[in-house]
């Protein structure tokens, strides 16, 4: 299948405030003040999607954004798979949105952290474009994770010269929903970016173009017969030619 890695100028942001004991002010931060960018680590323990909350009740939310030159593809994906290495933490459940920040030329700034597309002050799940499903749960730590991507991802990979998107935790950031607890909580995943050494720990999207020629996961050149039909006597499945 196609890959396409990340571009370089992919990275994550921190809100921290303004007010750091306020759900609200660091979730709907905007990025004037009290965020900071990291857009040339080529790995982090800190800056993958999490929400944090210390036992003082002060709130950090990270945010982590990427960019892909999908200047060639000229029709939708018949699918496609982003896939991300963790670094040492792989916790909570997360999400891929879409982001207006970066392009594959700029690197991630301090004010990118509300680089989300439909992001407003007091923003929640309802205001932005979802480009996956939740992902559930923790996984293993230094391993590849894969999102599906969407319809709506795979519409804007033909009509967008550069897809960005954004990895956020799901249960409190996307849904805009304050950790309750009062004790330390931490959902949160370290994150291997492009600046990293070579190509093996990189985040890209692997995906096919047009109908993928495969029933049940097995290449149609493979299968002679289906339902005890000939494959070269059916013309289409579905009404896609064979």
């Amino acid at each position: 299948m196609p890959t396409i890695y990340s571009a370089a100028t992919d990275g994550g942001c921190r809100s921290y405030g303004p007010t750091i004991t306020s759900w609200d002010s660091v979730h709907d931060n905007d990025g004037t003040t009290h965020s900071f960018a990291i857009a040339t680590a080529g790995e982090t323990n800190n800056y993958g999607p999490g929400v944090v909350v210390n036992g003082s009740g002060q709130y950090t939310i990270y945010r982590t954004f990427f960019a892909f030159d999908v200047s060639g593809i000229s029709s939708a994906p018949g699918s496609a798979i982003f896939k991300f290495k963790s670094y040492v933490y792989a916790n909570g459940d997360i999400i891929a949105v879409k982001a207006t920040k970066p392009d594959t030329s700029t690197n991630l700034a301090n004010a990118d952290i509300s680089a989300l597309t439909g992001y407003t002050s007091g923003f929640n799940n309802s205001n932005l474009t979802a480009y996956s499903a939740k992902i559930t749960g923790a996984g293993a730590v230094s391993a590849y994770h894969s999102i599906v991507l969407n319809a709506t991802a795979l519409s804007d990979m033909a009509a967008a010269s550069t897809l960005s998107l954004c990895l956020m935790n799901y249960d409190h950031d996307y849904l805009d929903s304050a950790p309750t607890s009062t004790s330390t909580t931490a959902q949160r995943f370290g994150v291997y970016f492009a600046d990293s050494s070579g190509t093996s720990n990189d985040p890209y999207i692997e995906y096919v173009l047009g109908f993928s020629h495969e029933v049940s996961g097995v290449a149609t050149g493979d299968i002679s017969e289906i339902s005890g039909v000939a494959t070269a006597n059916i013309a289409s499945r579905s009404g896609v030619d064979t």
